[in-house]
């Protein structure tokens, strides 16, 4: 048995299997990685937002979920999503007022299908691996209820709860979005009664300093580079 197989087979533990969510914008020219532009050009920026949702959804897969969905914005992107994400993976608009509305009805939708947890995905890593989904079983076999993995500048690229949590995705707008979201979610999950697990932080791909990291790093997917590398052929107007 594989690294990621072991570690799939652990996440399930003798409970139901985990769903994976990805919340994701689906790839449109000009619309998508819009601060890389320079960099990278719209052609760029729309080939890098592929990839990244492909690589999520190839990572949810190691974990041998029950079901992986995406929830997408903008809500009329069902058709192109489908092309990007493929024909196993069941596709749902994006629906609510703001970070917390619109993840609070994504996975209230994933949950009325079926009990377990449910690992929610942004694609902004360069890469998801197994020491995520390792992480993930550790927690949850502890009876962790919410598991956050942090962007260095703001934000998530992975939360996974034990069941739907009212109490979590009930929280202000202001609290994601604050300078300190971290500590906030964290402070008014623990207020909550909620058992709390932190992911390693981790740097998104947000920026063009962020490209220029992640170019550097020798662990980089291959496919990767090769996309982030087209800044070369770019000028910045």
């Amino acid at each position: 048995m594989t690294a990621s197989a072991a570690a799939a087979s652990d996440l399930a533990g003798d409970g139901p299997a985990p769903a994976v969510l990805l919340m994701a914008r689906s790839p449109r020219r000009g619309e998508v990685r819009k601060a890389l532009e320079p960099m990278l050009g719209p052609d760029g920026c729309l080939a890098l937002q592929t990839l990244l949702i492909r690589q999520a959804i190839q990572w949810g897969r190691t974990l041998e979920p029950r079901a992986i969905y995406v929830a997408h914005e903008p809500a009329d992107a069902g058709t192109e999503m489908r092309m990007v994400a493929g024909h196993d993976v069941l596709l749902f608009p994006q629906n609510g007022d703001g970070i917390s509305g619109r993840v609070a009805d994504a996975v209230a939708r994933v949950a009325a299908h079926g009990p377990g947890p449910i690992i929610i995905v942004w694609p902004d890593l360069p890469e998801l691996r197994e020491y995520h989904a390792a992480a993930l079983q550790t927690d949850l076999d502890a009876g962790v209820e919410a598991i956050f993995g942090p962007v260095f500048d703001g934000g998530y690229y992975l939360i996974a709860i034990s069941g739907p949590l009212p109490a979590l995705f009930g929280l202000p707008e202001q609290v994601w979005r604050a300078p300190d979201a971290m500590n906030q979610v964290l402070s008014k999950a623990a207020e909550a009664g909620l058992e709390v697990g932190l992911l390693r932080a981790e740097r998104a791909l947000h920026r063009p300093a962020d490209v220029r990291a992640a170019l550097a790093d020798p662990t980089l997917p291959e496919a990767v580079a090769k996309v982030l590398e087209r800044r070369n052929a770019v000028r910045p107007k």
